[in-house]
């Protein structure tokens, strides 16, 4: 059963308000990023401060990548297409939507490619980050 139009509203109302919370956290300075003298006094606070940035690059890296996602969501929403699975082709449900409102399958196209995932071992195939991962290589 498709979105309604109420349903559809409500979901990009809560996008739009994702997306203006990251536009915000993105406004950070850069500074946040940058060695600092006080961080290098030892090898012990250099250890720490590097430590600190990289979990700041790393939860910043999640953001745009759910940023690309919501955008994504936002324009096939103008393009009627939201709500429609990429695998099957049939309607997404709307509690799936509601719980993750950049949802791109339905929630059993999304179980056979976890599962198809976990399966194969030697080389993943990630279908939510759109790439391969190579275990044998990375070992």
């Amino acid at each position: 059963m498709p979105l309604t139009k109420k349903q559809t509203n409500e979901i990009k109302d809560f996008l739009l308000g994702e997306q203006e919370r990251l536009r915000n956290a993105f406004a950070v300075d850069e500074e946040r990023y940058q060695l600092k003298t006080d961080d290098r006094k030892d090898e012990v606070d250099q250890a720490s401060a590097d430590y600190e940035r990289s979990q700041l690059l790393r939860f910043r890296n999640r953001d745009l990548f759910y940023a690309k996602k919501i955008n994504k969501a936002l324009e096939k929403m103008n393009e009627d297409e939201y709500g429609i699975c990429d695998e099957c082709g049939s309607d997404i449900k709307f509690e799936r939507l509601k719980a993750r409102p950049t949802a791109e399958m339905c929630i059993a196209c999304k179980d056979e490619a976890e599962r198809e995932e976990s399966a194969n071992f030697i080389a993943r195939q990630s279908k939510s980050l759109g790439k391969q991962i190579d275990l044998v290589k990375s070992l």
